[in-house]
């Protein structure tokens, strides 16, 4: 007979066709199917992802709601997930009501199908979900509850995005369902917030170490490179990027403007690039990203907007035009390179 850790591998094998565990995805794990809150600091390309897609595949009748800050990230993981055969679904504001209605009629089940659900904070305000997860809350199908990009309760929760302050609620309703929050950095400040809002301030706090080996930091003085700024940062942007056109790459830029004027250079030396930032339709967004994701793009010019949850392992390089807001985001950003553990570079222009 097998013990709980092999069954749990069997598990990882079939659903998700991984041989083990790493970095402290286990000890994630294990924690909330013991029933505890978590804080989970592990860096960009630890499998994050993991630590709550795995405990509803446990128990036949669990499922667990994912917090995502972004419809797009939501969007990318769960088609990520449907690809696994896994029985995912999203409510967001793109959810016809019909299969709302049909979403929340499975929740209530007690023999409930679904094994993860992706929502935005904004949706959890929803009478119709809400009374569907306090049935399935008595039902005992409620795994856990895990917020994704857990920064973004202390950074957008007091400015643009009030909902996240909102989670608290959860905490009541749910009082004996864990809780994850996940997120690649955060400061002291930001995890202390965190805890508060969420209303787990005895939460379990697994971090891993933040040293990157394989990323090569690199910062280029503007003032060297030559006189006409812009434009020598551009040829030496352009310069690097030919000398490795197979390899895929990110332009962290903090303006809009910045990124549109990035991009349309790049490409005007035949480079193929797109801009990416939260003036852009949605629609534009979600086919930069999805060109991205496919690789039929290699070069990105974006903001911040573009960054949460990027599951491209490949990437070899990322640059910043100008210094990021913090070293947190600098952290957060150069890391999206190299997930994969090879070779990678990180430049800074300054």
């Amino acid at each position: 007979m097998l013990n709980e850790y092999d069954n749990h591998k069997r598990i990882l094998h079939f659903i998700f066709g991984l041989e083990n565990f790493r970095h402290q995805q286990y000890d994630v794990i294990r924690n909330t199917l013991e029933g505890q809150s978590t804080l989970v600091i592990l860096s960009t390309g630890a499998g994050k992802s993991l630590t709550y897609q795995f405990p509803p595949f446990t128990k036949s009748n669990f499922f667990t709601i994912v917090i995502s800050p972004l419809i797009a990230l939501a969007k990318d993981q769960y088609e990520k997930c449907v690809e696994k055969g896994i029985d995912v679904e999203m409510w967001n504001c793109n959810v016809s009501m019909s299969r709302k209605d049909r979403i929340a009629s499975d929740l209530s089940d007690p023999d409930v199908q679904t094994k993860l659900l992706y929502v935005t904070p904004e949706g959890l305000k929803q009478p119709k979900l809400i009374e569907s997860l306090k049935m399935a809350y008595e039902n005992k199908t409620l795994c856990s509850i895990a917020v994704d990009e857990a920064h973004c309760v202390s950074e957008w929760g007091h400015d643009f995005r009030p909902s996240y302050l909102e989670l608290a609620s959860l905490r009541t309703l749910f009082p004996l369902t864990p809780i994850s929050a996940l997120t690649g950095s955060c400061t002291n400040e930001v995890q202390k917030s965190i805890l508060k809002v969420l209303g787990i301030p005895n939460a379990t706090v697994i971090r891993s170490s933040f040293n990157r080996p394989n990323i090569k930091y690199e910062i280029r003085y503007k003032d060297v490179i030559g006189s006409g700024y812009d434009s020598c940062v551009i040829q030496d942007i352009v310069n690097f990027v030919r000398e490795r056109p197979d390899d895929c790459g990110i332009v962290y830029c903090r303006l809009r403007t910045t990124c549109d004027w990035v991009a349309a250079a790049l490409c005007a030396s035949d480079i193929e690039a797109s801009a990416y930032h939260a003036g852009k339709d949605q629609d534009q967004r979600n086919r930069c990203q999805s060109e991205w994701s496919s690789g039929r793009l290699n070069v990105v010019v974006a903001t911040v907007a573009f960054g949460m949850g990027i599951d491209r392992a490949d990437v070899r390089w990322v640059i910043h035009w100008n210094a990021p807001a913090s070293m947190e985001g600098f952290y957060q950003e150069s890391g999206r390179a190299g997930r994969d553990g090879l070779p990678s570079i990180s430049i800074l222009y300054a």
